[in-house]
């Protein structure tokens, strides 16, 4: 059994239970290297379209830049059929024998929490909520690949809200999905909000609890931890076995340092200063994608103004496609 600072899903033995999550335009090489340096167990590049990666689109294979071996990094996808999902992890496993870096995945998340309107028309995310059938197919397709080894992938999950919307929470449906992933996956996240619900409202932690009950496989919890002490008090409310981190970590990627016990969650004037320079060496070395180096260079700036006490200007948490 792993202590209290430790983690393992599948067969990856994790440093920490907190875990970065995949962030649309801000989960890049460099950034989730400052995060894991800060004491994250887990990092995800952001959300992966199945279908672009089925179709080889050179763009979705960019967005997959785990270039630094060192940092534990997974990729999620969103898939919505098993064929879609086989098609795409084969393209991952061809395309690595020419890319070595593609082989530093080293865990596959299945995204069934995005709330975009797009997504749920296209019958993808919270929409497949109540299609158990389907998602079992999906759970069995992804499962086959990891025993396939085709790739080096220690851990394979998916992550849920509640439902697609109230009466779908009011039902419970996240409560069977836990039961099917205990048969096939090595770990659970569950968003505790359902798909209409904007990343402000309140988030039910009653529910992670009622799902953790559920769970033989460890329950990840995610939604409101946007601080140290909201983080802390998810594990300790819920009993979950680790926090998915997203906006906490936009705000100050040091969150994982004072979740770590290792110091504050706000940087030193010094720290900030030698991330901004690290990162943007880091993003050139990898032609990191121009929108990640935007939103971090604002975002450095954005700390210093805090540090500084300056009034906030534009001070956003997230990107407007970001919600967790």
């Amino acid at each position: 059994m792993t202590g209290d600072s430790e983690l393992r899903l599948g067969t990856l033995a994790l440093s920490s239970r907190w875990l970065l999550a995949p962030l649309e335009s801000v989960s890049d090489c460099a950034f989730r290297r400052l995060c894991w340096q800060q004491g994250a167990g887990l990092t995800f590049t952001e959300m992966i379209r199945a279908r672009s990666l089925a179709r080889k689109n050179k763009s979705t294979l960019e967005l997959i830049d785990t270039y630094d071996a060192d940092v534990p990094t997974g990729i999620q996808l969103l898939a919505t059929s098993a064929g879609e999902l086989a098609d795409a992890l084969g393209v991952l496993a061809e395309a690595s024998k020419d890319a070595p870096h593609l082989r530093n995945v080293c865990a596959v998340d299945l995204n069934f929490g995005c709330p975009s309107p797009e997504i749920i028309r296209i019958g993808g995310g919270p929409a497949l909520l109540k299609r158990r059938g389907k998602l079992k197919e999906l759970f069995e397709a992804l499962r086959r690949f990891q025993r396939s080894q085709a790739l080096s992938i220690g851990a394979v999950g998916a992550k849920i809200r509640l439902g697609l919307n109230r009466a779908e929470q009011d039902q419970k449906v996240y409560l069977p999905i836990v039961e099917l992933a205990n048969e096939h996956l090595d770990y659970l996240t569950v968003h505790a909000r359902h798909a209409r619900q904007n990343s402000d409202e309140p988030a039910t932690w009653a529910a992670i609890t009622e799902a953790r009950a559920r769970a033989t496989i460890p329950l990840i919890g995610n939604g409101g931890a946007l601080d140290a002490a909201s983080a802390q008090r998810m594990r300790e409310e819920t009993g979950c076995a680790g926090v998915l981190i997203a906006r906490g970590a936009i705000r100050s990627p040091w969150i994982f340092r004072a979740l770590s016990g290792r110091g504050s969650s706000e940087p030193s004037t010094d720290e900030l200063e030698q991330a901004r320079v690290a990162y943007l060496t880091a993003a050139a070395a990898h032609h990191t994608k121009p929108k990640f180096v935007t939103w971090h260079t604002e975002g450095f700036e954005r700390m210093a103004r805090r540090l500084r006490g300056a009034p906030a200007r534009g001070d956003a948490t997230c990107p407007p496609s970001t919600n967790g």
